[in-house]
């Protein structure tokens, strides 16, 4: 049985090699979910996320004779749709508004850090599911590089290698990635904590009564 990947590179032969438009629009459509989902993720709202999902694919049209398969096809469209984003969102807010949580490598392997566990939250919070909203409301204030990381981490389960391979990056810059992250999260679910201090307040009254 052939893999994804395996034949993703039979529909990306046979576009390039042939010009077949009914293949490149398999492939697309293989990828128009997960797309689309990852520039949600990484814009923060349905718009944006529609207009970087357009761009994706119509760079991926232009540069698709560009993969030389030294990675897997998913690999390689989750960094160029990453890419896109980024530059889609510098268009759209100020520079200093995702530079200032941009670190550079050097940056990054100065960080020594320990594996981190999933988010962990009080299991009140957890079993509500307005509450869960409230934690993703959250991460939708961070930047898009700590976004990014939180929802392959703790939502997508992924392993600090598999994201390493996916953002094409060093494992050293996801750890220090993460952690910088979560410190973010805590200091923008603190800045709200009238709202998750409400909800514990009412599940320990609703187990009163």
């Amino acid at each position: 049985m052939q893999s994804q990947n395996d034949l993703d590179l039979v529909l990306i032969k046979k576009f390039v090699e042939n010009a077949d438009r009914d293949a490149l629009e398999e492939l697309i459509l293989r990828y128009e979910k997960s797309v689309y989902l990852q520039a949600l993720r990484l814009s923060g709202n349905r718009e944006d996320a529609a207009e970087i999902t357009q761009e994706s694919f119509l760079k991926l049209y232009r540069s698709i004779s560009t993969f030389r398969g030294q990675s897997s096809f998913k690999t390689w469209l989750y960094s160029l749709v990453t890419n896109t984003a980024y530059d889609f969102l510098r268009k759209r807010k100020p520079v200093e508004s995702l530079s200032r949580y941009s670190y550079t490598s050097e940056e990054e392997k100065e960080l020594d850090l320990p594996d981190l566990d999933p988010i962990i939250l009080p299991e009140e919070l957890l079993e509500r599911s307005e509450l869960k909203e409230l934690v993703k409301e959250a991460i939708w204030q961070l930047s898009p590089q700590h976004r990014e990381v939180l929802f392959l981490f703790d939502y997508e389960q992924m392993s600090y290698k598999e994201i390493a391979q996916l953002l094409d990056t060093q494992l050293g810059t996801v750890k220090s990635r993460l952690f910088r992250a979560r410190q973010a999260l805590k200091e923008e679910i603190l800045k709200n904590r009238e709202h998750f201090s409400g909800y514990l307040r009412q599940s320990k009254q609703g187990g009163k009564s």
